[in-house]
């Protein structure tokens, strides 16, 4: 059987992240001193983080840009101009759900529809869930979210398998999807919610030809569920798979195709036009800026030897940490307690750690797109060198 192009990129994208993952354990743990990217540049979200706390924190200062917040731009511009593509050819757990819907047709389970009503559709969900995340990581509830995200869940299991409520959520997502085509995607997702946002009043549009005779066989197969209308246009909630493009009509008459500002593309076009568009935005918009560190004390002076424990507020509330003195220096530093999220707090803690320990300063540069925990870690160390220099 011959994979569709979808597909391969699918595969190729899915290959990529999770080999990424795999040698960011690797780094994590010390097996190796290479590292392409970590969890946190993967955070599609980053960029909604940091202008959260542009408004909402009095102490945050812009460094530049983050891996993170141009994921996060790369996918606003690409769904305003050229659709959700990132959902259709690239978002690992929209293939997930597309490789379980194909393991279930193998399987001989029947595919239902999800139920829809005039009053409610079950696709409206997912905006709900937009402003509910809006509004809760603005009042500094962002934490409990975390713990949900199917998303963190997906990357952590390649980076030492953290099972918590977002795991679970996935595993439902992935059986559900056996019998729901994208469920995660058109019910629940605030991401796709956001980027079929920005791809309704875009100039890029699937429309339906005037010769198409509306026996909607293309449609049968769609991956979110769309129907056939009497609309010229496919609703937003189309992810740009192309299936319907490309499908042959059972009456020999083109049906549906991709229009940029009333201008017809081809879809290689479009294809690389768009996914070449993320990607760029994605790796050069973090070259633009360096990166700053925090200001800290160049040195620490004397400090008592003994074991000392300080706290720090993190992303997640409070980060507890232990740091052991001996001789004049700082000799170890352990993370006693947190609530910081899994993908996150582990290379603010190796980094931090090591770069104290070495320098013995304090004056060490926070890790880019995990401010708040490396605020926090480092302050929690401060509180406890203090009371060794108190001591002292």
């Amino acid at each position: 059987m011959r994979l569709k192009k979808r597909s391969r990129i699918q595969i190729a994208i899915t290959v990529m992240i999770l080999s990424n993952c795999i040698l960011y354990y690797l780094y994590l743990n010390d097996l190796s001193s290479l590292k392409l990217l970590s969890i946190r540049d993967l955070n599609p979200y980053g960029g909604w983080s940091v202008l959260k706390s542009l408004f909402t924190d009095v102490s945050y200062r812009y460094r530049g840009i983050t891996k993170a917040m141009a994921l996060t731009l790369s996918i606003a511009v690409t769904a305003a101009l050229f659709g959700r593509i990132f959902c259709g050819y690239i978002c690992p757990i929209g293939a997930l759900q597309d490789f379980s819907r194909f393991i279930g047709d193998k399987l001989g389970v029947k595919e239902k529809k999800l139920p829809q009503h005039k009053s409610f559709q079950p696709e409206k969900i997912k905006y709900f869930l937009l402003i509910l995340l809006l509004v809760l990581s603005t009042i500094g509830l962002g934490h409990y979210l975390s713990d949900l995200s199917v998303w963190l869940a997906y990357v952590n299991l390649f980076t030492g398998i953290d099972i918590g409520t977002g795991f679970i959520l996935l595993v439902i997502i992935t059986c559900l999807s056996m019998i729901y085509r994208r469920v995660f995607c058109r019910c629940f997702c605030p991401l796709g919610a956001f980027q079929g946002l920005f791809y309704a009043i875009g100039p890029l549009k699937v429309n339906r030809n005037e010769s198409c005779n509306g026996c909607s066989t293309c449609l049968d197969h769609c991956p979110v569920g769309i129907r056939y209308s009497e609309a010229t246009e496919i609703s937003p909630e189309c992810i740009n798979c192309l299936q319907c493009i490309e499908s042959t009509c059972v009456k020999n008459t083109a049906g549906y195709s991709i229009q940029f500002a009333g201008r017809r593309l081809k879809n290689s076009v479009y294809i690389t036009i768009s996914l070449g568009l993320l990607f760029l935005i994605y790796a050069l918009l973090p070259l633009s800026q360096s990166y700053g560190g925090s200001p800290g004390r160049n040195g620490m002076g004397n400090i008592a030897e003994g074991i000392y424990q300080g706290t720090g507020v993190g992303f997640g509330g409070n980060i507890q940490v232990q740091v052991t003195v001996k001789e004049n220096k700082i000799e170890k530093i352990d993370l006693i307690d947190h609530r910081e999220t899994s993908g996150y707090y582990e290379e603010v803690y190796r980094s931090i750690s090591r770069a104290i320990i070495e320098t013995q300063s304090l004056n060490v540069d926070v890790i880019s797109g995990a401010t708040a925990t490396s605020r926090g870690f480092l302050n929690g160390v401060k509180s406890g060198v203090s009371q060794a220099m108190s001591k002292d």
